[in-house]
This record gives C-alpha cells, sequence and structure tokens, in this order.
C-alpha cells in the first residue's frame, strides 16, 4: 500500500512540475497587448454655431461643412492628391468629346432610414440645385443650370455638359439629398425647412440629438449609421460642442468639457502646446493668403507696372511674417495652385525676400526718395530708406489702404506688412473693415489693396480667380486682363487628360510669377488637437478642414486586451 501512494504521489509532483514548464514556455511565448474596440463617445469643440446640417447650403459655414462631412456623401470623393475617387459612385465614363459623364451608382446604399439610395436622389438633388430660388454659392447654380441630368437606370446617370469642362468631377463630391423625405420642397423654401438639423444622409454618422439652450444649439450628437455601406466606424458617437470663439474651445478643454479642439489658431498655440495629455496634427489648409491688388482702380495707377508688383514681393519677410505673426504656422507661398496638387510646379520662379532688389525696381520705374535741401548733388536718393522718407514721382508719394477684416490675426499681419513697405519708403496703411462688410467690399472692389484668405477647390482650375471674363462679375478680384494667361486657362479646363492639364497649368504658374498680379504671403498650416485618448488619428493633405474626419473609422477611445505569440499570431 506504501509503494502504491509513493508512486502515485511522485506521478503527481512530476504532473505538476510539467504544468510549470508549459506555463512558463507559454509566458515567455506569448503577450497581451491593446488593440482598437468598438464603443465610446469622442467630444470635439468647435468654435460657432451650426445653421444648416444641408450639404446644398453648408458652404459658407465650417461648422456645418464639418458635419456634412460625417453624415452625407457625394457621389465622388477628392484623395489626398485632389484626384477624384468614387463614392456613391462604383465608377464614370466619360465621352470622348468629354462632355457626357456616364455614372455608374452603388446598389449597397442606403438612407440612414433604411430606404435605398437610387438615380432618383441624384436628380432631385441637382434639380434644387437648378431652381432659380437656389441660395448657395453663385458660381455652383451657374454651372448647374447648364448640365442636362438624366437616370438610364436606378443605378445609372447620365450628365452632359455644353462643352469639354475638366473640373466636373469636383462638382459631383457635393453631398446628396434624399427625395423621399424632401420631395415637393423648393430650393427657396429648404434653407427653412427642419431637415437642416434632422437630416437623414448615407454617411456614416447620423444626428442622434440637438441640443438647443435658449435658442442656442450648444450640442449635437451623432451616433454611428447601423445602415452604412462603408466600413463601420469604432466610435460609437461623435459630440460636436459649440462655443463662441477659439479661445473659448481651449478653455472648454482644459476644464473638462471636449477631448479635441476643432482647430487651434496661432494666438491658442502656446495654451495649446503646454497642456501635456493633447496631441497636436497639423498640414496646409486648402487656403492661400494673399493681397490683391487692384490693377484696374486710376487712383492707384502704379499697381499696373508689374515692376511695382514685383517689388512689393520682394520686399517682403513672408517668413517672418509667419514666424512672428503665425508662430510658424505656415508657409511662404510661391504659386497660387498648393502644393501637394498634381498640378503644382515646384520649379515656379520664387521671390525671395530682397530689398535692395525692391529698391532697385521701385527706382528704376521712377519711385525715388526726394533730396532735402542740403543733400548734394550725386548722394544716394535711391537707397532703401532715406531717414524715413517716402518714395515720390513726379511730386506724388506711393500712397494706398490695404484694407483687412477686423480680427487680431489679420491686424498683426496687415500692421507688420505694412511696417515693412514703410520702410522701402511705400506709404501704405491700414484700412480695418468690420466682420460683417468684408465679403461686400471684396465684391464690390471697394479697395486698393486687401489681405484675403483665399479657399482654393480641390480641383487646381484657377478659372474664377484670374480668367479676363470674371473681372466684372465673377471673383477676379484682382481685375487681372491679361490674354495669355486666359488663354492658358481656358485650355487647361478643356483638356480631359491629365497631364496635358499639369503641363497647362506650369505655364499658368511660370506666367502668374512674372507678372504678380497679386501679392502671394503664405499657405496656412491647419491646426487640431486631440486628447491622447483618443487612438487612431492622422493627419493628411487636406482639401477643406473637414478633411481631418478622413480616416475617422479608425478613431477609437475605447481599447480592449487581446493575448498574441510572439510571431504575432493571437492566442
Amino acid at each position: 500500500m506504501s509503494i502504491h501512494i509513493r508512486w502515485q504521489a511522485l506521478l503527481i509532483t512530476l504532473g505538476m512540475a510539467l504544468l510549470v514548464i508549459v506555463l512558463v514556455y507559454q509566458a515567455i511565448g506569448l503577450t497581451t497587448i491593446l488593440v482598437p474596440a468598438e464603443g465610446g463617445i469622442y467630444i470635439e469643440g468647435l468654435a460657432g454655431s451650426p445653421q444648416y446640417l444641408n450639404p446644398l447650403l453648408s458652404m459658407y459655414n465650417d461648422v456645418d461643412r464639418d458635419l456634412v462631412s460625417l453624415i452625407f456623401n457625394g457621389l465622388v470623393r477628392l484623395d489626398v492628391g485632389g484626384n477624384p475617387a468614387p463614392d456613391l459612385a462604383s465608377r464614370w465614363e466619360i465621352s470622348p468629346d468629354g462632355r457626357v459623364y456616364t455614372v455608374t451608382l452603388r446598389t449597397d446604399v442606403r438612407w440612414q432610414d433604411g430606404v435605398p439610395f437610387t438615380a432618383d436622389d441624384v436628380l432631385f438633388t441637382v434639380d434644387l440645385l437648378q431652381d432659380p430660388g437656389y441660395t448657395g454659392p453663385a458660381d455652383i447654380a451657374q454651372l448647374w443650370r447648364q448640365v442636362k441630368v438624366e437616370a438610364l437606370r436606378s443605378d445609372v446617370v447620365r450628365f452632359t455638359i455644353p462643352e469639354p469642362f475638366a473640373p466636373f468631377l469636383d462638382y459631383l463630391t457635393m453631398g446628396l439629398l434624399p427625395q423621399h423625405i424632401l420631395k415637393g420642397v423648393s430650393a427657396s423654401e429648404l434653407p427653412g425647412h427642419p431637415f437642416n438639423l434632422r437630416p437623414i444622409g448615407t454617411g456614416p454618422f447620423v444626428v442622434e440629438e440637438v441640443v438647443n439652450a435658449g435658442g442656442h444649439i450648444s450640442q449635437i450628437t451623432l451616433s454611428a449609421n447601423p445602415t452604412y455601406s462603408g466600413r463601420r466606424p469604432y466610435l460609437s458617437k461623435i459630440a460636436f460642442r459649440f462655443y463662441p470663439d477659439h479661445a473659448s474651445v481651449v478653455t472648454a478643454y482644459q476644464a473638462g468639457e471636449i477631448q479635441g479642439i476643432g482647430r487651434v489658431l496661432p494666438s491658442d498655440l502656446a495654451r495649446v502646446r503646454a497642456e501635456p495629455h493633447l496631441n497636436l496634427f497639423s498640414a496646409l489648409s486648402s487656403e492661400i493668403t494673399l493681397i490683391f491688388l487692384r490693377l484696374d482702380d486710376p487712383n492707384v495707377a502704379f499697381f499696373q507696372d508689374r515692376r511695382v508688383r514685383q517689388a512689393l514681393l520682394y520686399g517682403l519677410d513672408r517668413q517672418a511674417l509667419i514666424d512672428r505673426v503665425l508662430d510658424g504656422q505656415g508657409a511662404v507661398a510661391n504659386s497660387p495652385i498648393l502644393p501637394g496638387s498634381w498640378a503644382y510646379d515646384p520649379g515656379v520662379p520664387a521671390y525671395p525676400y530682397d530689398p535692395e532688389r525692391a529698391a532697385a525696381l521701385l527706382n528704376e520705374v521712377g519711385w525715388t526718395f526726394p533730396r532735402n535741401s542740403g543733400e548734394v548733388e550725386g548722394q544716394d536718393a535711391g537707397s532703401i530708406q532715406a531717414q524715413g522718407r517716402m518714395r515720390q514721382r513726379d511730386g506724388n508719394e506711393m500712397v494706398f489702404t490695404l484694407s483687412v477684416a477686423d480680427d487680431p490675426l489679420h491686424r498683426a499681419l496687415a500692421e507688420e506688412i505694412v511696417h515693412q513697405w514703410r520702410t522701402l519708403g511705400i506709404a501704405a496703411s491700414v484700412q480695418v473693415i468690420p466682420p460683417g462688410e468684408f465679403h461686400t467690399v471684396l465684391a464690390e472692389r471697394r479697395f486698393q489693396a486687401i489681405l484675403v484668405d483665399l479657399e482654393v477647390p480641390g480641383d487646381p482650375d484657377p478659372y474664377v480667380f484670374w480668367h479676363e471674363s470674371q473681372i466684372e462679375h465673377g471673383q477676379n478680384y484682382a481685375g487681372l486682363k491679361s490674354r495669355r494667361l486666359s488663354e492658358i486657362v481656358e485650355q487647361a479646363r478643356q483638356a480631359t487628360d491629365q497631364a496635358q492639364r499639369a503641363a497647362l497649368y506650369q505655364g499658368f504658374q511660370t506666367l502668374f510669377a512674372e507678372q504678380v498680379p497679386a501679392v502671394l504671403l503664405y499657405y496656412p498650416v491647419y491646426t487640431y488637437a486631440v486628447d491622447e485618448k483618443v487612438g487612431g488619428v492622422q493627419i493628411r493633405p487636406l482639401n477643406a478642414p473637414s478633411d481631418r474626419f478622413r480616416n475617422i473609422a479608425d478613431w477609437y477611445v475605447v481599447r480592449r486586451r487581446v493575448v498574441i505569440s510572439q510571431s504575432g499570431r493571437r492566442g
């Protein structure tokens, strides 16, 4: 009996030893990691208020555009290089003459209320854009009123345009509206419709709650769309909270009210950088900050001389502007086409800061410093500075006003620009315009020079800003009249081959640099901040600020632990 018990004890001991060996081996070969999991809410603060969560009406308000990008889809989207890619469309064909676009729709898409998306929704949206009562941007309405659209099948739509127009696919990025909800609503009635705060789209998130406090919308919560045809996001909800200004958004983060800051202005960077748990993400935005010069105003006729315009550009230390006023949040602009675009020419002629060259150009066209009575003949009257005096020609000083919107950033920029020009002997002064009047002053050309943040569309077509046909009623605010430049942009918007367009735009950029029809300053950097507890956030080139949500499906706040082997396989 005792021998039998001893053998049992030995077997138990050996078994336990073997178990320990196995566990140790597994412990050595396995580890645990945290991976993204579904669930949770991300809360972001935005400066401003929502008005129209409607893709046809959201163009004038960045808050609206942010939310619309998560709720709606267009037929086409733009990738990080600004190239058209399928969205609600699965593919398209362009006729050899460049006038007919046949678009095949995806058949797996449903509206957020479960109703299938069809060609009828496309036709309905276009009908609203063509309606004389449409209140959106005039250039969009003007284009769509020239387009014939017809449904060939429930999943095929044909667009016919009067002449080849290469940027047409860019206009198909606009979000589409559901016919079954808005049928019978005219374009003039659309701005007052309840749909604008309770929209139904096809995007990854749907409006769940609108919090209205005392007539002011303080928060809108979006929840993951259960009918979404794309990749389902990890986040269950996104809440947007609205504040009166950008500084208040930073304060809200410091108070623990939000996890993300939708936009960080240069004036708030120091506060944000001091927050140890905030991650900052930056990319060039789809804007150019520049100064339009009135080339057709006889009161500032000196702007019509190309050498004067070149001198104004050579005479600005644009990198110093970026460093001192923007806290480094910008890149010197040498082209009206954005870097990163397929049309951008990195070899375009540049204008480095060269005050000596600026002074020489001004002297060359007769804008020199007057002599004091005590100066002798031969004494240099054309130096960069002459005891604070202003340059003159035929007894007249080079005097003009630089108009600017009434906000701290643009006022500071204008003051620094005017200071630099005055050291060259140019008598410029700042004219501050109330924010509500700025766009009217610009549109009515009631300025001599004006500092503008110019938003550039996804397609690099520069027609609306620089073609001579746009001087009177378009957006050629400078009044540039150049037949050669206009011919180039005409040819480029009719060419369907991208390589041909790129070659034409290279010529456009070279000619623009030679003529200097506007003083290009910088490409602004868009910066946003997200708490380190939010994972998956990435920064990529932005066609619009709302493109920061391009990879929203990868964002997460919930994590789960999984066991993996050292070979990377899950246990």
